[in-house]
């Protein structure tokens, strides 16, 4: 179905971002754009003891009423109406990239925090004006990476450190999308191919396991693995990038929208071992490759998407400063992935830091929310 939304957005109306609630307290909250994710997104707040939907939209006038209708909810094609009938605190979005920038600034506007499915934007100049807006209006704002809730990639995160020094990682991201695209064949809706895809959620895991790169030698070449699709096509359907950090520490992403079975992994490589990690496992070894520590939790990506929207709401609810998957964090995903696409025109190594020096950021400011310390 589809995940859009009405391209014209009503004029603003008083509303200011709510303060700190009580734990008794629910959000309410909307979600826009129900396709796939949408839906899925949809089912895991449905439940929620945190979140108090009040209203669905989706451009599909049909298939926005007939969701309201299994779920109990007014439904709307048309955005402007369901910010002012409904006056949602915060709004969980999953739009087409091109079509996710007027709710942002119309929820900026109207006080309302926002939860986004990724990419962040279709661009890192892009990405940096969401979150500039959003931060005007001191309205919290979050990225859907939801791979980072996973018990084996947490597992990992908390485990890292026994490997000091890291000299390697691994990621890579593999699925058959079919032939159909939509609007993601499309550069100026998506932004971009599997790299803003699959390969954003592979490319989180590392930058929030090793930090910002210093080099990117990529290649995304529009069209490449895609087979017998050769046609209305000028996204990239494989790609593959060489990450180099300080000192002697390099990592590979690999990730392609033409090949099953759906493979999702990181591996970590260090001085004090190695670790190998997917969404429900994490395997740490020593050098010699005997095992230290072993996690098996099986977790449903309904499990995923319900634990890191209900940490979004969380807070909101309660004001907090520190939250995990910020969009100002995302903003280190948004400037790998443009050094990647950079390297794969001029085939020589980008640098993410520099892409982020020309908006007036740094690595470290784009940290600023980020927890030390998660959960298990």
């Amino acid at each position: 179905g589809s995940q859009g939304v009405h391209e014209a957005i009503g004029q603003r109306v008083d509303h200011q971002p709510i303060g700190t609630m009580t734990r008794t307290q629910t959000l309410p909250a909307a979600v826009i754009g129900l396709g796939a994710f949408g839906r899925q997104i949809l089912t895991a707040l449905r439940d929620s003891p945190l979140v108090r939907l009040v209203a669905l939209a989706d451009r599909d006038r049909v298939l926005a009423e007939r969701a309201g209708r299994e779920v109990g909810l007014p439904a709307y094609s048309d955005i402007r109406q369901l910010l002012s009938q409904t006056r949602p605190a915060a709004v969980y979005l999953a739009v087409p990239p091109r079509e996710a920038g007027e709710v942002i600034f119309a929820c900026a506007d109207r006080g309302i925090h926002v939860w986004k499915e990724p990419p962040l934007a279709r661009n890192l100049e892009e990405a940096v004006a969401f979150v500039r807006r959003m931060e005007k209006a001191r309205l919290k704002f979050a990225v859907g990476t939801q791979g980072r809730m996973g018990p084996g990639y947490r597992r990992a995160w908390q485990l890292r450190q026994k490997l000091a020094p890291i000299f390697l990682g691994r990621s890579h991201y593999l699925f058959n999308w079919g032939p159909d695209l939509g609007w993601r064949a499309d550069k100026v809706s998506a932004g971009g191919g599997v790299l803003m895809d699959a390969g954003y959620h592979v490319i989180d895991l590392l930058v929030w396991m090793l930090g910002l790169c210093e080099e990117v030698y990529g290649l995304a070449p529009a069209g490449a693995g895609a087979g017998a699709r050769t046609s209305g096509v000028d996204t990239e359907d494989t790609a593959s990038a060489i990450l180099r950090y300080g000192g002697s520490c390099m990592a590979s992403v690999v990730t392609t929208r033409c090949s099953g079975p759906v493979s999702q992994e990181l591996s970590l490589h260090g001085r004090g071992g190695s670790l190998v990690a997917r969404s429900e496992s994490c395997i740490l070894r020593d050098v010699d490759g005997n095992v230290l520590d072993r996690l098996s939790q099986p977790a449903s990506p309904l499990d995923l998407f319900r634990l890191q929207s209900e940490g979004f709401a969380r807070a909101i609810l309660e004001d907090q400063r520190i939250y995990e998957c910020s969009a100002r964090e995302n903003l280190l995903n948004q400037a790998v992935i443009e050094a990647i696409y950079l390297s794969d025109k001029t085939g020589q190594g980008e640098s993410p830091a520099r892409l982020l020096k020309t908006h007036r950021l740094t690595s470290e400011q784009c940290l600023r929310y980020q927890p030390r310390e998660i959960d298990h």
